[in-house]
């Protein structure tokens, strides 16, 4: 190879590097976005929240409002229900609720519900899973329950019982049998086949419950549209 030619390869080489090195610079912003933009996808999958609230009624009249929300996150849900009542007979009381549950990958990890009454708390009940079993504690007493919870009654709400013969009640520290009655419709009984509370859903998301209760008979009603982030 004469030196002529070697100064003009090297020169043609060093001229496209330099090009190449120009256009890269160039592009790398644009990585970077897609890069970024793929990663915010990604979460994006991966990640919902989802909020429902619902007028509680006794005999035709509101007494009160339940909000849920729901979020899922890398196949791990964590619940958030408060219940706010007012109920008025002989004298007024106010009772409200605050339910937490999660789950993580389909198992029940951990519940906690709190009931107030007038503003004071009034009891604290608590599961965890503890290896095999369910450590249950009530305003400090602990009992263990030897089973293994996959739906519960903070599910019910956005993700219909299809396939769903068992379910545990947090506040009652219950399980109950849930039967399909109907399309989308679903019931619990009590020990004597008794229907305890029905369950109507529209669309997977819980749209309508009628649930007995020592005082009468307790009606949800959906009153928003359900709210989905993604």
């Amino acid at each position: 190879m004469n030196s002529q030619f070697f100064v003009k390869y090297q020169l043609r080489n060093n001229y496209f590097s330099t090009k190449d090195l120009g256009y890269r610079k160039k592009l790398w912003p644009l990585f970077i976005l897609l890069f970024f933009s793929f990663l915010l996808g990604s979460f994006s999958a991966q990640s919902k929240e989802m909020t429902s609230k619902y007028d509680l009624e006794m005999l035709g009249a509101k007494i009160g409002e339940f909000t849920v929300t729901q979020k899922n996150e890398n196949g791990n849900v964590n619940i958030e229900a408060i219940t706010d009542v007012k109920v008025n007979l002989i004298f007024s009381y106010r009772v409200k609720y605050v339910q937490n549950t999660e789950y993580e990958q389909g198992v029940l990890k951990h519940s906690n519900v709190k009931t107030y009454k007038n503003g004071k708390l009034n009891s604290d009940m608590s599961l965890r899973q503890e290896k095999d079993a369910y450590l249950l504690v009530v305003d400090g007493d602990t009992t263990v329950i030897n089973d293994l919870i996959t739906y519960s009654g903070s599910m019910l709400y956005f993700n219909e019982p299809q396939g769903v013969e068992r379910l545990y009640k947090e506040r009652t520290a219950e399980m109950r049998q849930i039967t399909t009655l109907s399309e989308h419709t679903y019931v619990v009984n009590d020990e004597k086949k008794r229907e305890l509370n029905r369950y109507v859903y529209k669309d997977g998301i819980l749209e309508y419950a009628k649930m007995r209760h020592a005082l009468g008979m307790l009606e949800l009603k959906r009153v928003i549209e359900n709210t989905t982030n993604d």
